[in-house]
């Protein structure tokens, strides 16, 4: 692929490659245009970075040629017109010499779209995946961005998996729906039996394509003492405890959930998995339970990450009150 030279650059009007040192405070101006409702707290403090960055040029300079590892974020392309950048891409490795590649921060900015601009940039990302012989690239969409995913599609690049993220500003008053006869109702507990239960439920849980590209492993599902002790000092403080519910029908688990009660610097967390035999029959009884569990904290926030896939149970989330904010989904191609 050809690359021109910064003298070139300066009187191209087009598809470049990124230049850190020069491009840094235009691609966040863009990103910032380009996402200012969907950014969370991590997105929000990486914006800051790359203007806290685009200051420091000396800084910039030296991380750059010192240490090109730790500067893999801030390779990619940029489109430019009038001396404005208008749309970026950024392409990294997974993690250092893996062949495993990752596209984010595909924006375009407002004025510009529909030019296939978004397009050229993703040619170009996925070339210089080629060209270093990387074997996959993954990327994040939202759900209801259908020209993003209509163009990632038209790519190859195909649904792995999804995420639903709901939020409350306070955990609501609702009442405990009953569990369904004939099942059982316990505390998870840390021996061996209930580690294999729940990764044996949770395997049966995740979609096999999800599955491959993050395999579960049983050591996930261990509760350890160190969990012990961390639950006696917030009970102590005042805090809160967490709780690890599961449910049996007699050989097997069922459902599980866990609840992390917040502080006064992050929200409370719920963490359901229901076997899809029981979809539809365990949601409500289960959220319930963790919504009264969290009412002596209850004006602190609730966020909820959840697999999208599971529909019953974010229905479930939005009928006691909570918020859905976006939905994301993963989408890979093989090369």
């Amino acid at each position: 692929m050809a690359v021109l030279t910064q003298q070139q650059a300066e009187h191209y009007f087009g598809l470049r490659s990124m230049d850190p040192m020069k491009d840094l405070r235009g691609v966040a101006d863009l990103i910032e245009e380009a996402f200012a409702y969907d950014l969370d707290r991590s997105g929000q403090n990486a914006l800051q970075e790359l203007r806290w960055l685009s200051r420091l040029k000396p800084l910039l300079w030296w991380m750059i040629y010192t240490n090109p590892e730790h500067t893999d974020f801030l390779s990619g392309f940029v489109w430019e017109e009038d001396r404005k950048i208008v749309g970026n891409i950024t392409v990294n490795r997974t993690r250092v010499s893996s062949r495993k590649w990752l596209i984010s921060n595909l924006a375009v900015g407002k004025n510009y779209r529909g030019r296939g601009i978004a397009r050229s940039l993703m040619d170009a990302g996925l070339e210089l995946v080629r060209e270093y012989n990387g074997s996959s690239v993954a990327l994040q969409v939202r759900a209801d961005n259908e020209p993003a995913k209509q163009l990632y599609q038209s790519l190859h690049f195909k649904e792995i998996s999804g995420t639903t993220y709901l939020w409350a500003e306070r955990v609501p008053l609702v009442e405990i729906a009953p569990i369904p006869r004939n099942l059982i109702l316990r505390a998870r507990n840390a021996s061996m039996y209930d580690t294999r239960e729940a990764y044996t439920l949770a395997s049966a849980a995740t979609p096999p394509l999800a599955q491959k590209e993050w395999p579960l492993r049983q050591s996930q599902f261990k509760l350890t003492g160190s969990e012990s002790i961390n639950e006696f000092f917030r009970s102590f403080l005042g805090l809160g405890s967490p709780v690890h519910w599961v449910v049996e029908d007699g050989q097997r688990f069922v459902a599980m959930i866990n609840v992390r009660p917040g502080n006064w610097r992050s929200m409370h967390q719920i963490e359901l998995i229901v076997h899809p035999d029981w979809r539809g029959y365990l949601e409500k009884p289960l959220i319930s339970r963790a919504l009264v569990y969290l009412r002596t904290w209850r004006n602190r926030s609730i966020s909820i990450k959840h697999p999208a896939n599971h529909t019953q149970a974010i229905e479930a989330y939005k009928t006691f009150g909570l918020l859905e904010r976006q939905t994301l989904i993963w989408m890979k191609v093989d090369l």
